[in-house]
């Protein structure tokens, strides 16, 4: 009987320690105050992934707290130098939607559309996250024309615009090239005719290539026109003494020479296409984001 209850004691003794020491851990959090100090100090470390961390954790643990707003706006600039950009995107529109009348709200529109602006693919691919910059900049311009990121936002506008109008000379030039000359023309005219793209470095070509694809279809008449137009616009540049040249019917333009005045072209916009933005910065007064 001793030696039964001693048995049984013992497995009693030994049931309870295992199941405390498989009793789920319980986790405290640090106070907001501290999570936030923590996260700046992780984004002036580049310690990104740090910032991200702390910035959720006070979103999700203390979202009634003062610093809950501080940490969603930060929260923008940590994804974005994280490289997480759909993220930021996200993080950017979920700000705008809880607090639309807040002092930096600005801001987030300003991230929202950098952040699409750095998933602009090449001019070959498809230009949709290039449309969805320009809406983000232009709303921005739009609804807070006096902010300190509405200059920004015009800067990268003109950039977004200047990459959707040298998708269209690309595609042109490939019907162009493949003497499909209705729809080269239909690529050209987009760029000729669109009012946002008359103030892009591609203006000049694409009324030259409507002179060389309306003269190749017999279109003598409309040739001279777009002639006349280039002359007027670019009386001095290298395209419009070819042009003279095509519609006067003395001599045509050969493939080495037509790809070395595209060359020429696109030498001269090629910052835009490489310019990946102004750097985004934390905002002045971090300590006094409400």
């Amino acid at each position: 009987m001793h030696n039964r209850f001693w048995l049984c004691s013992f497995l009693l003794w030994t049931l309870l320690i295992t199941g405390c020491s498989s009793a789920p851990e319980v986790l405290t959090s640090a106070p907001p105050e501290t999570l936030y100090m923590e996260g700046l100090d992780a984004l002036k470390n580049s310690r990104f992934k740090a910032a991200v961390d702390r910035f959720q954790e006070i979103d999700q643990k203390h979202p009634f707290s003062p610093w809950a707003t501080r940490a969603q706006i930060n929260l923008i600039y940590a994804h974005y130098k994280k490289g997480d950009y759909e993220e930021a995107v996200s993080d950017a529109m979920r700000f705008i939607r809880l607090h639309p009348r807040h002092r930096y709200v600005s801001y987030a529109f300003y991230m929202r559309g950098l952040a699409h602006y750095q998933r602009i693919s090449d001019s070959f691919r498809d230009q949709s996250r290039t449309r969805e910059a320009v809406t983000a900049f232009r709303e921005l311009i739009t609804r807070f024309p006096q902010s300190d990121y509405a200059w920004e936002a015009k800067r990268m506008l003109k950039l977004c615009v200047n990459r959707i109008a040298e998708q269209e000379m690309v595609v042109g030039r490939f019907y162009l090239d493949r003497e499909e000359y209705i729809a080269a023309i239909n690529r050209f005219s987009q760029v000729v005719h669109n009012p946002e793209f008359q103030v892009t470095p591609y203006v000049e070509e694409a009324l030259f290539s409507m002179v060389l694809a309306t003269q190749r279809l017999g279109m003598n008449e409309e040739s001279r026109n777009y002639a006349s137009v280039l002359g007027h616009n670019f009386p001095n540049g290298r395209f419009y003494q070819v042009a003279v040249r095509l519609v006067q019917k003395s001599g045509d333009i050969s493939r080495s020479e037509l790809a070395d005045l595209r060359r020429g072209v696109d030498e001269g916009s090629i910052f835009g296409r490489f310019f990946k933005g102004l750097a985004p910065t934390l905002l002045p007064t971090q300590t006094d984001v409400r």
